[in-house]
């Protein structure tokens, strides 16, 4: 009877989910970092980070208002 297991393919390992979940996470706050180099909140930079794609281009980032810093792509900071 032929060995099956091999049939299906490889599975990642717990430890292996959780090693890339953590990475993805790391990966995530660095680029979310970037966005507070431009005048963001950190929470900000996570959520820009998903809905712009990644890190700030030279003219995104954010400008200082009373209710506290909001995104403009007309940053010159």
């Amino acid at each position: 009877m032929p060995d099956t297991s091999e049939a299906r393919g490889w599975k990642p390992s717990r430890t292996q989910k959780i090693v890339a979940v953590l990475l993805l996470l790391i990966v995530w706050t660095a680029v979310a970092n970037s966005w507070t180099e431009k005048g963001c909140e950190l929470p900000q930079g996570y959520v820009y980070v998903i809905t712009h794609g990644g890190s700030p281009d030279r003219d995104q980032g954010c400008e200082d208002e009373p209710g506290g810093p909001v995104y403009t792509d007309q940053y010159y900071g």
